[in-house]
């Protein structure tokens, strides 16, 4: 069967739906093909001439938001088929089990109703598309014009974000750019894509253990040859939040600044900014962005769009999890938010978590049974906000009192809540009454965010060129600032040491932790080294750079 491509750039009403054997387009193979060195949204990589216009940055953003919204669907659809396979056998078929429409060991039936097998086929529907692309420009047309915390920036993160994903997949010092392969091929569960297959829910059940790296700190190199059971068939749960969890990251890293003003939350603060008086004092910035985000998801523009995403209650809540902790995280000029960071991944790294096998990347999702969930379906994403609660605090209010219990015995692991209006609270990173299970979630939780902080200064440990490039928007925004009258201090002072101090103060421990962890296997120094080598040559020729860069942002500016 020939595998259709989705069209790169018809009217968004004219939108193909997206199919079993629909093919990547050409934008999105360029993006995935990309090494982490090299990930922009610009040709030539950190030229300042020609940059890309609104539509370009959207058409990046929708089609990485896209393939794994894609990948997503393609999972569900595949788990119920899996289900299916575990049915009692037909009547029809001659007592062989039947997956949709397809006999195991045999041809393909013929379906009762063509229609109902055109729509099976469907993964996002034409409307699903089109609310998706419009709701990724309706989000790019709130980014403010700053010349670094703007579109481009968001752009630049949603892809370095969704590299991570593939080289946490990856585990190897391979680069991706010399592959040949379609991107779809990457994921062990789509090299089952097509529905003829007769294999094709055993081929997937085999393939899942290849998310199960996190644990050990070592990327799978093969996957079981065992066929399908029971037990394995109902370990698509896991699988599911791994794919889950890698679209609500990107989906993180692109909303990350939406309406940022392009000035820190200290000045915010400090200009009792209306956004303070809704926010607090600390992380009002990213707490604003984030709501932004689900105020849009939910207008009615994007019904389809967000009922795909939100399949399920717990999908809506696995969201808001994964949202509220990574883009918070982000906010590494609170003194507060910093020492709860260093304090949760000391928790989550000092000790090791007792070996009970394998764990799947889906734990970062945090997707384990919770008692809350109902009550949390019907609040409003606005609504929200990540608090941490310490457990004497949940204790006096009577609630998780055994997790309390447990925690108190340990003395060190402080319990994130998300809390809503009315100050009901819903556990965040703890739903088993393990304790390694508590360690676990924590650790996979703490990983998520350093993965967002690694991509929200992708920069300082790609090349020299997206360095230089991204150093000097920053230092155009602050300037910017300084000029307007919203900043007391001129950046130009000490700008070359002060680089340099964010270096060793920042950039090189957040790359220690990424090898610390374990998480990517051969490719956990790349960082490290991208890192030390950008700082050593910022070390040789930074003086000269900055000069040049100072007097001709001023020449800009005159």
């Amino acid at each position: 069967m020939s595998r259709r491509a989705a069209g790169e750039h018809p009217p968004e009403n004219d939108l193909p739906p997206i199919e079993l054997d629909t093919s990547s387009t050409e934008l999105q193979l360029r993006i995935f093909k990309q090494s982490w060195k090299n990930v922009s949204a610009r040709h030539p990589i950190g030229s300042i001439e020609n940059p890309p216009d609104i539509v370009t940055l959207a058409d990046f953003a929708s089609a990485i938001l896209e393939r794994r919204l894609t990948d997503v669907v393609r999972y569900r659809r595949q788990a119920k088929l899996a289900d299916k396979s575990l049915a009692p056998p037909s009547k029809d078929g001659g007592g062989a089990h039947l997956i949709n429409g397809i006999k195991e060991g045999g041809k393909p039936l013929k379906s009762s109703s063509s229609a109902q097998h055109n729509n099976d086929r469907i993964l996002l529907t034409s409307r699903c598309r089109s609310q998706l692309r419009k709701f990724v420009k309706h989000i790019a047309s709130m980014y403010h014009d700053n010349n670094y915390h703007g579109l481009e920036h968001a752009v630049h993160v949603t892809m370095s974000a969704n590299k991570l994903l593939d080289m946490l997949q990856d585990g190897s010092v391979e680069s991706l750019d010399s592959s040949n392969e379609d991107f779809m091929a990457s994921e062990p569960y789509l090299k089952a894509q097509q529905s003829e297959d007769d294999n094709m829910v055993d081929s997937l059940m085999r393939n899942g253990s290849k998310f199960s790296s996190l644990a050990s700190g070592t990327a799978s190199k093969s996957s079981s040859s065992s066929s399908l059971t029971p037990r394995t068939a109902h370990q698509h749960n896991q699988t599911y939040s791994d794919i889950f969890a890698k679209f609500a990251f990107v989906f993180a890293g692109f909303i990350h600044d939406v309406d940022h003003q392009g000035v820190p939350n200290a000045r915010l603060v400090e200009e009792d900014d209306p956004i303070c008086n809704t926010y607090g004092r600390i992380s009002v910035a990213e707490k604003h962005s984030i709501k932004v985000a689900f105020r849009t998801l939910n207008e009615s523009d994007y019904d389809e769009f967000r009922s795909t995403v939100y399949e399920t209650n717990e999908d809506k809540l696995r969201l808001h999890r994964i949202i509220h902790s990574v883009v918070l995280s982000t906010d590494i000029a609170s003194p507060e938010r910093m020492r709860e960071t260093k304090k949760r991944w000391h928790e989550a790294f000092s000790r090791p978590v007792q070996d009970h096998g394998p764990l799947a990347f889906s734990r970062l999702s945090l997707a384990g049974k919770n008692t809350a969930t109902k009550e949390i379906a019907t609040v409003q994403a606005s609504k929200l906000q990540l608090v941490t609660c310490d457990v004497d605090t949940i204790r006096r209010e009577g609630k998780y009192e055994a997790r309390g219990e447990l925690l108190m015995k340990r003395n060190s692991i402080s319990t994130r809540t998300l809390q809503m209006e009315g100050g009901q609270t819903v556990e965040y990173f703890a739903t088993s009454s393990n304790e390694d299970d508590i360690k676990t979630a924590l650790r996979h939780s703490v990983m998520l965010e350093t993965m967002l902080n690694v991509a929200d200064v992708s920069h300082a440990m790609q090349s020299w060129e997206l360095f230089c490039f991204w150093n000097r928007k920053l230092y155009e925004e602050l300037y910017s600032a300084f000029k307007a009258g919203r900043s007391d201090n001129d950046p130009s002072s000490g700008w070359y040491q002060n680089e340099l101090n964010f270096f060793r103060g920042y950039i090189i421990p957040l790359s220690e932790k990424m090898k610390k962890s374990g998480v990517f296997g051969d490719r956990g120094e790349e960082w490290m080294k991208n890192a030390t080598r950008i700082r050593d040559r910022w070390k040789k020729e930074g003086k000269r750079v900055s000069k040049e860069m100072i007097n001709a942002v001023r020449k800009d500016f005159e």
